[in-house]
């Protein structure tokens, strides 16, 4: 940056009038200067250790913690965020739970759930009281600056985390941002700091090995800006908002991958979607065999990350998975063959839940030609029992007819609209290419 031109001359003008000159030049000169403070860690830390709590998750009846988290002050003072997982139990018994905040001074008091959001994992809650100075947000630095995770790791105490800023990633949704550094539990729903003290994201969650992850400040910011209501307060109430968000949300994000223009890929004999969307990443996942094995087989599997917690009992929905099978064998007869085949086409959804948490499957059958090939195709769903409207789908389609060679497919996606996937399952079919 080169120095500004003066704002004056020298001719007959008296030494006072060229202080000021002087003086003026300066100050403008100082003005066009970048603002460039930075702040370690000791001193972002000091700064905010009466910003950020400990959320407790309490039982009326013994008092005891049930779970534990981080929060921190936001809007007028009389608000605090965290993770939604963080204060989820009250979802299955708001009567015996209850939310409540411990501050490193010793603070503490009772917090009302007045606002969720989801899909992003957080929490708006409200104390009686004025809980102190509010932290203030900004927009993410640049890849690789330098950021600080505030929160109560391990109920050991309020403690920092020094990371980088590894950017926003869109394999989940453009909802996570990369941090390289060390969450560990009891620090979910604490801030990122940047290098001025300001809330750059939300801690969420770790991969361990320094990987962990938080949310946008941007989603924090939605969340607040309507501070007009009222306490979420009963089971019904809890369950029904959170089966509205998470419809919403998959509503819209499976609106999205239809909207794609999906790749393409060679899988033996066909042409199959390859990456319906940004969110997804698709892997060979094909198993070594035995030397002599009379038979080979081939895998491959696609699926994103977008992981949003539902209840401490249901954990985590939204997942969207395909997968596809090939097997062939010139060795093997037609009757063996047939046998393994059906042996292998035989998929589910990996979890296992209570029937008071889920129904039972309920499938159809039917046959149909995808690309001149039969497929012998079953669409099964169930529904989860306290949130009405919400359902995993899972969907086979297994081509029949050849003696030595077989192909299967299979889809899943969980906490769901039924209704709403189906769309998405005709365009999967539809783009199958018999290519020999």
């Amino acid at each position: 940056m080169t120095a500004p031109n003066l704002v004056c001359g020298y001719v007959n003008i008296t030494f006072s009038e060229v202080r000021q000159c002087l003086l003026a030049t300066l100050l403008i000169w100082l003005a066009q200067m970048p603002v460039a403070f930075a702040l370690d860690s000791k001193s972002i830390f000091q700064l905010n250790k009466d910003r950020v709590f400990q959320i407790r998750v309490l039982n009326r009846e013994t008092e005891r913690k049930s779970s534990i988290g981080s929060g921190f002050i936001v809007g007028d003072g009389f608000h605090m965020i965290t993770n939604f997982h963080v204060i989820g139990k009250i979802i299955q018994e708001p009567d015996l739970f209850y939310i409540s905040y411990l501050g490193s001074n010793g603070n503490e008091g009772e917090l009302k759930l007045i606002a969720l959001d989801v899909a992003h994992d957080l929490a708006l809650l409200q104390a009686e009281t004025n809980l102190g100075e509010p932290t203030q947000s900004a927009a993410l630095p640049p890849r690789g600056a330098p950021v600080f995770a505030m929160g109560n790791p391990l109920d050991l105490g309020l403690n920092i985390a020094v990371g980088t800023n590894g950017g926003i990633l869109n394999q989940t949704d453009d909802s996570r941002i990369l941090f390289s550094g060390s969450l560990n539990p009891g620090m979910s729903g604490g801030p990122t700091f940047n290098d001025r003290g300001e809330v750059i994201g939300i801690n969420v969650a770790t991969a361990r090995n320094d990987i962990s992850f938080v949310v946008p400040a941007r989603f924090l910011n939605k969340l607040i800006e309507d501070q007009d209501r009222s306490p979420l307060d009963s089971e019904d109430q809890l369950r029904a908002e959170v089966t509205r968000q998470l419809i919403a949300y998959e509503d819209g994000y499976i609106e999205k991958v239809l909207a794609e223009d999906w790749t393409r890929l060679q899988f033996r004999k066909l042409k199959l979607p390859g990456i319906i969307s940004p969110t997804v990443r698709c892997w060979d996942n094909s198993e070594k065999l035995n030397d002599n094995a009379l038979y080979k087989r081939f895998r491959i599997r696609c699926e994103n990350k977008n992981n949003v917690y539902l209840d401490d009992t249901n954990q985590f929905v939204g997942d969207l998975s395909y997968e596809y099978y090939w097997l062939e064998s010139e060795q093997l007869g037609s009757i063996r063959f047939k046998n393994l085949y059906e042996k292998l086409n035989k998929d589910q959804i990996g979890t296992r839940l209570d029937e008071e948490v889920v129904s039972n499957f309920n499938c159809d059958t039917w046959f149909v030609d995808i690309s001149g090939q039969e497929f012998k195709a079953n669409m099964c769903r169930r529904e989860y029992v306290k949130y009405k409207g919400l359902s995993d789908v899972l969907f086979t389609a297994a081509m029949i007819g050849h003696k030595s060679e077989g192909f299967f497919f299979t889809f899943i996606m969980t906490g769901v609209n039924y209704q709403s996937t189906l769309p998405l399952i005709e365009k999967m079919l539809e783009q199958i290419e018999w290519n020999p």
